[in-house]
């Protein structure tokens, strides 16, 4: 039963006002600095918009389509802007551009059977970089594209994931990344002319780097790296002597890097325990400074030409996602969108508490908790498991969240071992073998819950997609009697045939975390979902796109059919026109009502 007032009519009503909340983020500077482009959900699918910098012109929407937009990107001399489009949910990006304020349109590829990966425009506006697997679809190679006459050519071919990052000052050589594996990649310099690729990053074991781009002159380049390190950092390295050069570091993940046009100034945001600082290293101190901004979550850092303002995104969960502007001179901030909380006040959303516990081997597990204002203990909960795994809950805006604690649930969220931002060895506790240790965290941060706070051990329900679906399988499963209810989103049901048909370009990164499916079958197949799924007593609710590349619909369908097989109680809804995960209002509406509206039947009786 529902709780007296919570109909199917009102669960519909009240969760389509929050998920009509909107938001905004990945700011873009127009050369002229007059304009900057943002990319904004205000139609129910992420478009790509424009204002003026003053705020003087309103807000325009310059693309109009059913499929989600990616990215946006100014060229560096001219009124361009380059885009990316998926069709579906399928993630094959094709990359188009307009021009003229919107009034020309020109798609750059065509092949929709392969993925496209922006890189980035050159300086002289001729030419533009990007990868592509219309070779082979287990791989990237790398090409740049004429703005003529719109020729391609490949420029680096190589049986591995490769992404052009940006262009030398002279346009005749590409930074590229290759990555082997989640955290393992490489930096090249490709020169155009002869076709060779100098390796910059030769190093032992794993070594991350992001962010890469050259320096003022072209000698160096600037990236975040954990080379050598437990936690990322700024670093400079020598083009010719490779070696690395520590500008900035602390005792957290340095992350969002970017450079102003003329180098002499690197943002960057540190992660601290999922909340943002901002901060700039300037080249004339050659130190970091703290930047203000709004509390939250800070990405899409994007500097004027002028380099004197600073454009970001910013999101916490009292505030839904916007664009910020700062004027480092001044130190005064300007909120470029206000995007609509759909009528629901600010004031009603609730901030978590971070809780700390120690798991069984004394491994120290963060989480988020969230206690419902306007209800009476105890209080039944959601525990919200998190993708990835090498991901990290974060205490941005969730409309969903804020939604289950209006109904009067509490909400839990863990950054169980494996996620991001509590340093490299942290990161790597959950490879292969270490796989369920994953899942006895989250039970041990649920018991600290239970003991400390008025929580019902009666009505406990797990959320999570991706690899956070696998997450509620492996709950259900591993203490059956504990939950009350799950919802999978996308989720993994069985490693073996998740990993046998996943993307081809993403099956040697998921083997490095997960293990090999031929090699590790026997544990694989032992700790799978669908392979104790006779263990599992709680309702399920299961969500997926038919066009998902990651996690395939098959492993939706052969849990579900598993446990219609056994006699419990199992739902699926399946979207035709979405892939790994909900991106459409309209899906959103649909596919959340119902899951939630299974969650209330099932908790608040």
């Amino acid at each position: 039963m529902k709780r007296a007032g919570q109909s199917s009519a009102n669960i519909a009503y009240d969760l389509r006002r929050y998920l009509s909340i909107k938001s905004a983020h990945a700011p873009d500077y127009s050369p002229d600095d007059s304009r900057i482009a943002y990319i904004s959900d205000v139609t129910g699918v992420p478009q790509a918009w424009i204002t003026d910098a003053d705020g003087s012109m309103g807000h325009h929407q310059l693309t109009v389509g059913e499929d989600r937009v990616s990215f946006v990107s100014y060229a560096p001399k001219s009124d361009r802007i380059a885009f990316g489009v998926d069709s579906g949910g399928d993630e094959r990006f094709q990359l188009k551009i307009l021009e003229n304020g919107g009034e020309s349109l020109t798609d750059l590829t065509h092949l929709s059977t392969a993925i496209h990966n922006w890189g980035d425009w050159s300086p002289d506006e001729k030419m533009i970089a990007f990868s592509s697997n219309s070779r082979n679809q287990a791989y990237f190679d790398v090409y740049v594209q004429s703005l003529d006459d719109l020729s391609v050519r490949m420029v680096y071919q190589r049986d591995g994931n490769c992404y052009p990052l940006g262009w030398s000052p002279d346009s005749s050589s590409l930074l590229f990344e290759v990555m082997h594996a989640p955290f393992n990649q490489d930096l090249y310099l490709l020169d155009l002319n002869d076709g060779s690729a100098d390796l910059l990053t030769p190093h032992k074991g794993d070594a991350a780097f992001s962010s890469a781009t050259f320096d003022a002159d072209g000698k160096a380049v600037y990236a975040i790296t954990d080379e050598g390190r437990e936690f990322a950092a700024l670093a400079r390295i020598g083009l010719g002597s490779h070696e690395i050069s520590w500008l900035h570091s602390e005792d957290w993940d340095l992350e969002g890097f970017a450079p102003s046009r003329d180098k002499t100034r690197l943002a960057f945001t540190v992660n601290e325990g999922g909340y943002s600082r901002l901060k700039v290293w300037e080249a004339s101190t050659k130190s970091a400074r703290d930047l203000d901004a709004p509390n939250g979550v800070i990405g899409g850092l994007d500097w004027s030409n002028s380099g004197e303002k600073l454009a970001f995104s910013v999101s916490s969960s009292s505030a839904n996602s916007d664009v910020w502007e700062l004027a480092l001179r001044t130190s005064s901030l300007r909120r470029v969108t206000r995007s609509s909380t759909a009528g629901i006040p600010e004031s009603s959303f609730v901030e978590p508490e971070l809780l700390k516990s120690r798991s069984f081997d004394g491994v120290e597990i963060s989480s988020f908790f969230y206690l419902p204002r306007q209800s009476r203990p105890p209080y039944p909960l959601i525990v919200i498991m998190h993708g990835g795994p090498e991901g990290q809950y974060r205490p941005g805006f969730g409309p969903l969240t804020q939604y289950f604690l209006k109904l009067g649930f509490a909400v839990l969220a863990s950054n169980f071992r494996g996620s991001t931002g509590y340093g490299r060895r942290f990161t790597h506790l959950d490879d292969v073998q270490g796989r369920m240790d994953t899942v006895a965290d989250v039970h041990i941060a649920l018991n600290r819950v239970a003991v400390t706070y008025p929580i019902d051990p009666l009505r406990i329900a797990a959320w999570g997609g991706s690899y956070g679906g696998f997450m509620v399988l492996a709950c259900l499963y591993t203490k059956p009697d504990l939950w009350r209810a799950g919802v999978d989103i996308v989720g993994i049901s069985n490693f073996v045939t998740f990993l046998n048909n996943t993307g081809p370009w993403r099956r040697s990164l998921r083997i490095a975390e997960y293990g090999d499916p031929v090699k590790d079958k026997v544990f694989l197949e032992r700790i799978s979902p669908n392979n104790n799924a006779s263990l599992i007593k709680a309702p399920l609710f299961i969500i997926h796109g038919t066009n998902d590349p990651r996690v395939p619909l098959g492993e939706a369908e052969q849990i579900a059919e598993t446990l219609t097989k056994l006699g419990r109680e199992v739902h699926m809804l399946k979207f035709d026109d979405e892939g790994h995960g909900l991106t459409k209002l309209k899906n959103r509406i649909a596919g959340y009502s119902a899951a939630v509206e299974f969650l209330a039947g099932h908790l608040l009786a």
